[in-house]
């Protein structure tokens, strides 16, 4: 695994449009195991804590770094450079031993630390145990290895009980009742939306924004170059950002939203991904935040506007589009949460204008970072 790259521009292969070569470059690379060899727009999230984490190491032989982010920001991605890139210059020659868990395949710390020893010894039993007393095996076993080691919690989500393995191995002074001589440097690494020890006052934290604007345009656009022969348009790749961020699944559905489009152009027997292919998954549901998708529909609208829109008009807009789609017609107060939430996300913007002769009003348009064609947004009466 490559360090983190900060290049600020990267070439990416490009193909003729001659339909002899197919619709697909390589398929593989949508698969959700698929890592980008550059991650775009967070060269420098993990630069100012490197020194911290090598500190933590040389003080004592054991670091925490918690990285979190909004679900489909990138936290796996970033954790899994942080492992490479830490563990090459952290340890050096002596290659550490990497144990990585998805926390959300563990319901309890006692199948999280089971998961973890079963890495280091697959055919052991461990049935029956405590978690403390798995935890304390498990710091033991490491020390009669005798290697650096790296344990990585991915998809940290839901916290829960699992803070206890993760206490017991920032922590092994209070596990080890002999003491934690012989025990090898240990860099603890978590990775999702939840801190896994969020009241651990040592923990380093690199806070994860969710990817928006040209960077997330430019991560589709990088990652349907390697996909597809043909590139797809400016307008697909708009249409497959809304996507991401509406349905609030992010980056953690690119693959997916990318892949379901090639099927749909095959399906039509075309060797480009159009507009008409793009489409969220059946198999991934909405979150319940955007459950009905009224978020996408949110938009649309907002980019076939030639200005702002008041939000009088918004809602009367985004009732016809519903209406013409089939979908049940937001209620006001349904449109407005969703609106506050993009706004959150920072693909559209709020101004209130108050007083005047047609009274206050609340004008929106989308963020210039999502929608170049409105450099500055122009504002209707």
């Amino acid at each position: 695994m490559p360090a983190i790259s900060t290049a600020p521009e990267t070439t990416y292969p490009t193909a003729s449009l001659a339909p002899t070569l197919g619709l697909w470059r390589d398929s593989h690379v949508l698969e959700r195991t698929w890592r980008a060899p550059l991650l775009v727009g967070r060269g420098d999230l993990l630069a100012a804590q490197e020194l911290e984490v090598r500190a933590a190491l040389d003080h004592d032989g054991r670091a925490v770094l918690s990285i979190v982010g909004p679900r489909g920001s990138g936290t796996s991605s970033i954790a899994e450079c942080a492992v490479a890139t830490f563990s090459e210059r952290f340890f050096g020659r002596r290659a550490p031993l990497v144990l990585r868990v998805d926390t959300t395949q563990c319901r309890t710390p006692g199948l999280l630390v089971k998961a973890l020893f079963h890495q280091v010894d697959p055919a052991i039993q461990l049935g029956g145990a405590s978690t403390e007393f798995l935890s304390m095996l498990l710091l033991r076993r490491l020390r009669t290895l005798a290697r650096p080691a790296v344990v990585w919690l991915d998809q940290v989500h839901s916290t829960g009980e699992l803070g206890r393995v993760a206490w017991a191995l920032a922590r092994p002074q209070e596990v080890l009742p002999e003491g934690t001589d012989g025990l090898p440097p240990l860099l603890l690494v978590a990775s999702g939306s939840r801190e896994v020890i969020p009241e651990a006052a040592d923990t380093v934290r690199v806070a994860v924004p969710p990817l928006q604007g040209a960077d997330l345009l430019e991560a589709l656009r990088a990652r349907a170059a390697l996909a597809f022969q043909t590139p797809p348009l400016p307008e697909v790749l708009r249409a497959w950002a809304d996507l991401t961020v509406a349905s609030g699944w992010g980056l953690a559905i690119m693959g997916d939203l990318l892949a379901e489009a090639g099927a749909r152009a095959e399906a039509r027997g075309s060797f480009r991904v159009e507009l008409q292919d793009v489409a969220l998954p059946s198999s991934l549901p909405r979150h319940g935040q955007d459950a009905e998708g009224f978020g996408q529909t949110i938009l649309e609208v907002l980019r076939t506007a030639t200005g702002s829109l008041t939000a009088g008009e918004l809602r009367r807009r985004v009732t016809e589009a519903c209406a013409s789609s089939g979908m049940r017609a937001p209620t006001q107060a349904r449109l407005w949460r969703h609106v506050v939430g993009l706004e959150r996300k920072g693909v559209l913007h709020r101004d209130l204008r108050m007083g005047g002769a047609g009274g206050t009003q609340a004008l929106i348009w989308l963020a210039e970072k999502v929608s170049r064609e409105l450099p500055s947004p122009p504002r209707e009466a």
